[in-house]
């Protein structure tokens, strides 16, 4: 997954649960990778995806008998309701909410 990205000429990066439980010496139970490529890019790259939060720059991945969730590196807004940010603004692996 993140070498496909990579040799589409993105940046990607496996994040999150995955990263832990590898260094823990577990067999992860999902996998989510970060990436500059956009959720529209993502879904061309890829033959099977699931638009789960393509506003928010979330596409998930099937491939193989795996499921990978994608996000686009992104600054998010202001939360009105704790969960969902008002606007999302993509951006690149070093991009800071400030």
């Amino acid at each position: 997954m993140v070498k496909a990205l990579r040799e589409a000429g993105f940046r990607a990066y496996w994040a999150g649960g995955c990263v832990r439980d590898l260094v823990m010496g577990h067999e992860p139970q999902d996998y989510d990778v970060a990436t500059d490529a956009r959720p529209e890019q993502v879904m061309k790259l890829f033959p099977k995806t699931v638009p789960v939060g393509v506003s928010f720059g979330v596409v998930k991945v099937l491939l193989d008998n795996d499921e990978f969730e994608v996000a686009t590196f992104r600054s998010d807004g202001r939360y009105l309701d704790g969960r969902h940010p008002v606007e999302v603004h993509f951006a690149d692996a070093a991009a800071r909410h400030c």
